[in-house]
């Protein structure tokens, strides 16, 4: 599990909108990738907004660095 932050709430849902191998949940208990944008959950007001939370799966790494950097971009 690693987490960080895109300088905005917009940021950070364009960036888990744009995945396309790494899953987007709200449940970080799986084999495979997954990402969630705390702050977006009811209750969560404290949590900074353009952060993301990243629990790294068993893909293969190519795929995951491939498909973090055509998010981001």
């Amino acid at each position: 599990m690693i987490a960080f932050e895109l300088p905005d709430a917009g940021s950070a849902d364009r960036f888990c909108g744009r995945l396309r191998l790494i899953v987007h949940a709200t449940s970080l208990g799986g084999v495979e990738s997954l990402v969630e944008r705390r702050a977006s959950a009811p209750g969560d007001a404290h949590v900074p907004p353009g952060l993301i939370r990243f629990s790294i799966g068993l893909e293969d790494p190519e795929d995951l660095w491939r498909d973090l950097v055509q998010a981001l971009g």
